[in-house]
């Protein structure tokens, strides 16, 4: 009899409790290890397109987060002097239709809430908060994982570990892949905020998700928790960073530091803007792509792979995509660790690099400015709305798993 295969995973993430749920789906045992004392619900909204609601469907986990999300009925582009739309891509069952799946906006909360759940109904998965991965070593066919618990140390040990342990990744570090390829530094900051919906603008809480589109900077808003609240991200260039922050992503913030950069838009972006009185800042980072995600028995998923700039809000995506793929590897597999992770790696690396570079060419086109900016906003006039959904199909695109 095979015996049972054992994976630890550094990360209680969207990415590490999708591959937790997936692995135990595949069959195995699996340990996960989260750093934070307590897993807070924590974050903003964020935009799980086709790609990642087809692999969270394949999963067994999309009616679970259905619960929680919602499911825009079109992406409106606007230009931001002056308000005129440049596009309206249709969405709901026009994208679901298009795409395999649908296109839905979450609160980040929500999501992890879902997933959270969706382990804890796993007998085969274990969830130990307040313990932070410092390291490891590959013995034979076992890794030794060393953590801190509190001031304690403790060791784990498994047939394999995943770092799903975000854009400063300790296992990635330790493997020795964080150092020839740091983090590269965007030159932009992101504002997220959650308005309550009485605080919002009326014209800002239809089912639809708003893109504004200005000289170095742009602005995102849409509806979450079923019209709850607002969720507004709001991106411009930006010198300041902060690399050693603890909480990269959370820096609290507040309307002096970002009004004045959307000061001369439209009065109806200037009225989103001006309706959040918390922001919290996050200096964007991503990685130049790699394609190498694991060395013997350790690899890396979702952040602590292949970090992006969030044009294509294909963060959480990829990282849904990437716990898809791991437990798809060992499924098929022979119980042959190695070959698995290996299989992962090949089928993974080269599509989230090209998501990667993807990313950052669409950063350049959203900030455009001069007659750059012009240009931009005549050819999206005149391709018109499925010519521009034809330029996403190789992204959304989702072919429900045998």
């Amino acid at each position: 009899m095979t015996q049972q295969l054992h994976a630890v995973i550094a990360g209680a993430g969207v990415g590490g409790l999708s591959a937790a749920f997936a692995l135990a789906r595949a069959g195995l045992r699996v340990t996960v290890l989260e750093r934070a004392p307590v897993i807070e619900e924590a974050g903003a909204g964020l935009q799980l397109a086709p790609n990642a609601t087809g692999r969270l469907r394949d999963l067994g986990l999309l009616d679970r987060v259905m619960k929680f999300a919602s499911t825009p009925e079109a992406l409106r582009i606007r230009r931001a002097r002056d308000g005129r739309e440049l596009a309206r891509l249709p969405l709901g069952p026009i994208a679901e239709f298009r795409w395999g799946a649908p296109y839905t906006v979450i609160h980040r909360a929500d999501l992890q809430r879902a997933l959270m759940e969706a382990c804890a109904g796993e007998s085969a998965i274990s969830i130990r908060a307040g313990v932070r991965v410092t390291g490891f070593a590959v013995t034979g066919s076992r890794v030794e994982i060393g953590a801190l618990e509190g001031e304690t140390m403790i060791r784990f040990d498994g047939d394999f570990l995943v770092g799903a342990d975000g854009l400063r990744s300790v296992v990635r570090e330790r493997l020795g892949l964080g150092l020839a390829d740091s983090p590269v530094w965007s030159g932009r900051t992101a504002w997220r905020a959650l308005v309550p919906a009485a605080a919002a603008p009326p014209a800002a809480m239809l089912l639809e998700t708003g893109l504004w589109l200005g000289p170095r900077a742009h602005l995102v808003h849409y509806p979450v928790r079923h019209g709850e609240f607002l969720n507004i991200v709001a991106i411009s260039e930006d010198p300041w960073r902060a690399e050693d922050a603890d909480d990269l992503w959370n820096i609290p913030s507040g309307p002096a530091e970002i009004s004045p950069c959307f000061s001369s838009w439209a009065d109806e972006a200037r009225a989103i803007v001006a309706s959040a009185r918390e922001w919290r800042r996050w200096p964007l980072f991503d990685r130049n792509p790699s394609r190498r995600w694991r060395v013997d028995r350790v690899a890396v998923l979702g952040d602590a792979a292949h970090p992006m700039l969030p044009f294509f809000a294909q963060g959480a995506a990829q990282a849904v995509e990437d716990a898809a793929a791991l437990g798809e590897a060992f499924a098929k597999g022979s119980g042959d660790v190695n070959a698995a992770l290996s299989a992962y790696e090949t089928a993974r690396a080269r599509r989230a690099g090209a998501v990667v570079v993807a990313s950052r060419k669409q950063g350049a086109i959203y900030h455009m400015r001069g007659p750059m900016a012009f240009a931009r906003d005549q050819v999206m006039q005149r391709l018109g709305a499925n010519r521009m959904m034809n330029r996403l199909d190789w992204l959304y695109s989702h072919t429900p798993r045998a």
